[in-house]
């Protein structure tokens, strides 16, 4: 398959008004060749390699800037700061070009994929010289439209309005897969590539939960207290305090802390991450990375600063810790569909009860199951004065299930002034359990 059909696909998918976006993109993958579905996928999202991968393009626009700037007789500088984004200046820089390829035949797709990913994986001494010459390479090479979209993937930045969602209605569509199936097979495995190429090889029923690969998390909506009725029945609630969803699988002696956008952040938490090997059973959980300075639970703000310090940078005070709210794998197997009380019983089996806060390393969430809607209000002031956010409502009964909404689970937000009647849901549609 030729990079001008990619391009000229995203193209006209960008123009297109959003009811058509999904048409488009499985007209495009529909036939497609096995051994490029997977490839095409990719480049139409701009996303050269699984969410989680532990690599980056380490391409910037002035990194752009400087390969075009040695194939273009015009003056790149001065097109960006008219154009402003760099796939409109390469396709503009790209019509004047100073220099051509040797190579007369035009650019194949799988090339252009191949090639930036091999980019992705260049490091250390002379990396930057060796990614410029990649780069130069692909421009010397491309058309001014294939430029254009080769910029925006080196960027990670298609601008055109294809997401994970468009991509698998467009999957289904192109290859008249079973959208329950297909959607199932996502929640567990969260990269459309991988799913284009099973769905072909009807291999999608094989997906399942495995350590070091991450799910999508349960969704679970928070809500203010009047927005539900009352009833009489037992839930579970837990503390939430401020800080960054995570989930945390641990394999062996390895540990990997995913975040909400599947990034693994255990090399930033190394101390944290060695913790979690002297634990005996492989397990993967739904936490979250909360942290302690002098004794004060830090703020979400905080943490993400945190994260985002650098392993280099100067050391930090904060301490941080793992609490964690549900059990999702123990010991090879998932647990997901056996209920909350169950998943819990077995999580306190394995971490132990809970910890005091402030504490160090992975610990479950407290845990009160209660009734009375009083002892619930009580129990949020109380949580709310030591720093909590809120309560987490756990229905006894219900599963996990990965990238669906609970049915009766919810989150209530704390309140400065607590003088809301906790409720369960109005419509809680199908029991997820």
């Amino acid at each position: 398959m030729l990079y001008c059909q990619i391009a000229q696909a995203l193209q006209d998918i960008s123009q297109a008004p959003r009811s058509r976006k999904v048409d488009l993109t499985a007209r495009h993958l529909a036939d497609q060749d096995p051994e490029m579905l997977c490839p095409t996928v990719r480049l139409l999202l701009g996303e050269l390699w699984m969410p989680w991968e532990e690599r980056e393009m380490g391409i910037g626009p002035e990194a752009l800037m400087t390969a075009l700037a040695e194939v273009s007789e015009d003056d790149v500088p001065l097109l960006r700061e008219g154009m402003g984004e760099m796939g409109l200046v390469a396709e503009a820089a790209l019509r004047r070009k100073g220099q051509h390829s040797l190579c007369s035949e035009p650019l194949q797709a799988l090339s252009v994929y191949e090639r930036l990913r091999r980019i992705s994986r260049m490091s250390g001494h002379e990396s930057e010289q060796r990614k410029n010459a990649f780069l130069r390479g692909l421009f010397l090479e491309a058309t001014p439209q294939e430029g254009k979209y080769i910029a925006r993937t080196a960027l990670r930045n298609m601008l055109a309005g294809v997401g994970h969602k468009t991509m698998l209605a467009a999957l289904i569509q192109a290859l008249h897969c079973d959208q329950d199936r297909v959607l199932r097979a996502y929640n567990l495995l969260p990269d459309p590539g991988s799913i284009a190429c099973m769905a072909l090889n009807s291999g999608l029923e094989g997906i399942s939960v495995q350590p070091k690969t991450p799910i999508n998390f349960m969704i679970i909506r928070s809500c203010r207290a009047p927005e539900f009725r009352c009833e009489s029945r037992v839930f579970a609630y837990l503390p939430k305090y401020p800080g960054l969803r995570v989930q945390v699988h641990k394999s062996k002696a390895e540990a990997l802390i995913f975040t909400s956008r599947l990034r693994n952040i255990a090399m930033d938490l190394n101390g944290l991450s060695q913790s979690l090997s002297a634990i005996e059973e492989d397990f993967i959980v739904d936490a979250n990375l909360i942290g302690f300075q002098e004794g004060k639970i830090c703020s979400q703000a905080e943490m993400v600063k945190y994260i985002n310090r650098g392993r280099l940078s100067r050391r930090s005070q904060i301490s941080p810790a793992l609490l964690v709210y549900d059990l999702i794998y123990l010991a090879g197997e998932d647990v997901c569909n056996r209920t909350y009380l169950e998943r819990r019983k077995r999580l306190v089996e394995t971490l132990g009860g809970p910890k005091a806060l402030p504490f160090r390393g992975i610990s479950p969430a407290e845990e009160k199951l209660l009734e009375n809607k009083g002892a619930v209000q009580d129990y949020l002031a109380l949580v709310s004065e030591n720093g909590g956010k809120g309560l987490m409502a756990r229905d006894l009964q219900a599963a996990y299930c990965p990238g669906l909404g609970s049915g009766y689970d919810f989150i209530i937000r704390a309140e400065k002034t607590i003088a809301a009647i906790i409720m369960s849901p109005e419509s809680p549609g199908k029991r997820s359990g």
